[in-house]
C-alpha cells in the first residue's frame, strides 16, 4: 500500500492509466467514501491528493483553504483561523472528515478533521 500511495503522489495529474487506477484506490483507506459520492449537509470522510491550496492574506480573518481530489471529483476544505498546517502542500495525501455543504457549486467542508497520510517520500526528507 506504501508503493501505491508514494506512486500515486509523484504520478498525480499523470493521464497515464496506471495513476489513474492508483489514485481510485485511495478509496481503500477504512471508511473513506468517493468524493462523487458526498451528498451536501451530511458528515463523510474522504480521502484524496491535495491539488490546490489558498492562504488568506487577510491579517483579521486567517484562512486557509485547499481542494482535494480522488479520482472520482473535488472537494474544498476551509481551515479558519489558521493560514497554513505542517504538512499540508500540493501533493500531499489527506483524509478530511467533516460536513460537506454546497458553496459555488462544489461540495465544502470547514474546519474538517484531517489527517495526513504518510508515504516514503515523506519519511525519507
Amino acid at each position: 500500500m506504501l508503493e501505491l500511495i508514494t506512486r500515486l503522489v509523484r504520478d498525480f495529474g499523470s493521464r497515464d492509466a496506471e495513476a489513474r487506477a492508483d489514485l481510485r484506490l485511495v478509496s481503500q483507506i477504512p471508511g473513506v467514501i468517493p468524493v462523487e459520492a458526498l451528498e451536501a449537509r451530511k458528515t463523510a470522510r474522504i480521502a484524496g491528493v491535495v491539488t490546490a491550496l489558498t492562504q488568506s492574506c487577510s491579517a483579521d480573518s486567517p484562512r486557509l483553504d485547499i481542494t482535494v481530489s480522488d479520482g472520482t471529483g473535488q472537494a474544498r476544505a476551509q481551515f479558519l483561523g489558521r493560514r497554513e498546517i505542517s504538512g499540508i502542500r500540493p501533493g500531499a495525501l489527506i483524509v478530511l472528515e467533516g460536513r460537506f455543504c454546497g458553496s459555488d457549486g462544489e461540495l465544502l467542508a470547514r474546519n474538517p478533521v484531517y489527517e495526513l497520510v504518510q508515504t516514503r517520500e515523506d519519511t525519507e526528507d
